[in-house]
């Protein structure tokens, strides 16, 4: 496994219980007042000041606001690659393109609630960048709740172009910011795509998802978030069924083997013998 170097990038590396990358401490909302706020940590541009445009921002399915997401691509100065549902949701976006061009919402443009707000946002309509799949676990075809088709492709594959179309000046795969909500389209379907992403490889710095059931109550959900914060996210803050998770870089799978046969569970072995160990090293 190669040690990763920057935080939105694929990696494979070794981690101890210690953190490498620390969560900031301050939280604001994005979207207030709109039917759809996201948390986010405040101060988000110091976050991806280095990047600044070259930000890659994925945002899957659209909530029933575009608030958050234009919000958080505004401040930054970044882009938002759109990866709609289906063709509901892409005309959706290509509303705001109008809106963005015109700055106002009236008339033709004015026809989705999804769209209020966005005339006071100021992001170039060419920043908004509509994908024509969502990244999978391979190419193909999903169906939403009502039966229609929506096309997939390979997670990697969607990102390397995205970085491409991008001209990264390091020539490099990431995905700093991921964003999910499918709950007007497919409800759950989050739980399918973030470990397709996780599976990639891919580590964003932040990842917003909106959670069709509970974490805490339902166990396909408990069994996802649970995932996402094993891999090495720490759960930042929560508006509703929206979550915010920051990535700190200590992924729980790697502390152990699953190759081990003397124990019933061999991250909890490996826990409880570092806990030992620290007790017995520790001053009296």
């Amino acid at each position: 496994m190669e040690p990763s170097e920057t935080v939105g990038v694929p990696v494979w590396a070794p981690v101890t219980l210690a953190s490498t990358n620390t969560a900031p401490d301050s939280i604001t909302t994005l979207g207030v007042g709109s039917s759809s706020p996201f948390p986010i940590v405040s101060r988000v541009w110091d976050v991806f000041a280095s990047k600044s445009i070259r930000t890659i921002f994925l945002t899957i399915g659209n909530s029933s606001s575009s608030v958050a997401d234009l919000e958080l691509a505004e401040s930054i100065g970044c882009r938002i690659h759109v990866c709609p549902l289906t063709s509901t949701e892409e005309g959706e976006w290509k509303e705001i393109q109008e809106i963005l061009k015109e700055r106002k919402r009236e008339g033709a443009f004015a026809t989705y609630p999804f769209t209020v707000g966005a005339e006071a946002k100021w992001i170039l309509p060419k920043n908004i960048r509509i994908q024509g799949a969502i990244p999978w676990w391979g190419e193909g075809t999903i169906r939403t709740t009502a039966g229609d088709e929506c096309k997939t492709t390979d997670v990697y594959s969607m990102i390397e172009k995205v970085c491409e179309d991008m001209k990264l000046k390091d020539g490099g795969v990431r995905l700093d910011i991921l964003k999910i909500d499918t709950s007007r389209e497919a409800p759950g379907l989050e739980r399918a795509i973030l470990p397709a992403i996780l599976n990639a490889g891919f580590r964003p710095t932040l990842v917003l998802v909106h959670w069709n059931g509970r974490p805490d109550i339902e166990l396909s959900y408990t069994l996802a978030a649970g995932h996402l914060q094993n891999c090495g996210y720490k759960l930042m803050a929560m508006e509703g069924d929206n979550f915010l998770y920051y990535f700190i870089d200590n992924d729980l799978y790697q502390l152990c083997s699953w190759e081990e046969t003397k124990v019933a569970n061999p991250l909890l072995d490996e826990i409880a013998r570092s806990a030992n160990e620290l007790y017995r090293n520790s001053p009296s």
